[in-house]
């Protein structure tokens, strides 16, 4: 009897540790392939991309007084419609005025030395058909006469000046158009040419927008204008009317201007507009998370997931780059799956996890990392 307890208990033993290595223990997933967030590439379809500016005048003017003086009266404020020839400031015109009286005196001095001087040339005209007077001193009588003409002249032209610098004194509005800024006030001592006022001209408005260095539509293209806070009656044509060949040095954008027509064409200036580019060339083009983009200095590229989970880097060429996502004009194809995050922690040929659940836009800020969703093997 003792020795059937003794092999019962031997064999018990022996199935205990059989069951035991027969149980299976989750891997570690610090130790297991990365797991990664992807992303089905797909078309980018024929969304438009969209430009915020403001609306401007094809022509501002900096207006500023043509003879220098102290501002005594302001006659505009900032926003107010004038017509061409209203006067807008003006400068104080007691100097002016002294000047046009001295230069009107010295006009009637010129004058009288004018007269004087035709008077002794005719009568030393007669004298010298007499012989009464040598040919040389009749000579120098012409000269007289003829040199009194010419201060004549230039007093008179002097004093038209003296005159035109008394009319300076009111600036006046070349054309209809908005005061868009005030840069001095009455009381203030200004310089010929100095800015006092811009105006803007009326006419059609444009739209200054911003593009960047991948954007370079063809002077003439069309495009939709909205207003920010419109009346949701949609947008409005627009035609780029000029697009600058200098980059801005801090931004690496371009200044364009389109020509606003419809509605648009008499929106305040300053308001905000947004104007929406047409794309009609983007059939190859695809949309990926902005966080697949990767780029260690030979331009950029994103991880595409094969089948059996290794990585392959492809090289693309990113159109443009919104908040979200990336555009790439090449290298990719509708239906390839990428990874979405983390891009930079990955190496060509590493097997990776592809966690159940997408990325979307929107998902970014995702609690932890990817792994934070668990594992799907």
């Amino acid at each position: 009897m003792h020795m059937y307890v003794l092999r019962r208990a031997a064999t018990l033993g022996v199935v205990g540790v059989l069951a035991g290595c027969s149980q299976s223990h989750p891997a570690d997933p610090r130790t297991g392939p990365p797991l990664v967030e992807s992303f089905t590439v797909r078309p980018a379809g024929t969304s438009d991309r969209s430009f915020t500016g403001v609306i401007a005048a094809r022509v501002e003017s900096d207006l500023g007084f043509r003879v220098g003086g102290k501002i005594i009266r302001r006659y505009v404020d900032v926003g107010q419609h004038v017509h061409r020839g209203d006067p807008l400031m003006r400068l104080d015109p007691n100097d002016l005025v002294l000047g046009v009286t001295a230069q009107q005196g010295a006009v009637d001095a010129a004058h009288a030395r004018s007269a004087k001087a035709d008077a002794d040339l005719a009568r030393l005209q007669g004298l010298v058909q007499q012989g009464a007077v040598s040919a040389q001193d009749y000579d120098l009588a012409v000269e007289a006469a003829r040199s009194a003409k010419a201060q004549l002249a230039a007093a008179q032209a002097q004093s038209g000046l003296a005159r035109n610098a008394d009319e300076y004194a009111i600036l006046r509005a070349d054309v209809d158009g908005v005061v868009l800024s005030r840069n001095t006030d009455a009381g203030q001592v200004v310089n010929a040419g100095q800015t006092v006022l811009v105006l803007a001209q009326d006419g059609p408005r444009e739209a200054l927008v911003t593009l960047p260095e991948m954007v370079r539509p063809e002077l003439g293209s069309g495009a939709m204008a909205s207003l920010y806070g419109g009346d949701g009656k949609g947008g409005f044509p627009a035609k780029l009317r000029e697009l600058s060949h200098a980059a801005d040095p801090l931004t690496r954008t371009y200044a364009a201007r389109y020509v606003l027509s419809g509605a648009a064409a008499d929106a305040p200036f300053g308001a905000t507009v947004t104007v929406s580019l047409q794309r009609a060339d983007n059939a190859n083009e695809m949309v990926v998370p902005l966080g697949a983009i990767l780029d260690r200095g030979k331009g950029p590229g994103v991880w595409l997931i094969g089948g059996d989970g290794h990585l392959t880097y492809r090289p693309v060429q990113v159109r443009s780059a919104g908040s979200e996502t990336a555009t790439v004009a090449s290298g990719l194809s509708a239906g390839q799956k990428v990874v979405a995050l983390g891009a930079h922690q990955l190496t060509d040929g590493e097997q990776v996890r592809v966690a159940t659940q997408q990325w979307t836009e929107g998902s970014a800020d995702v609690s932890g990392s990817p792994d934070a969703q668990g594992d799907t093997k």
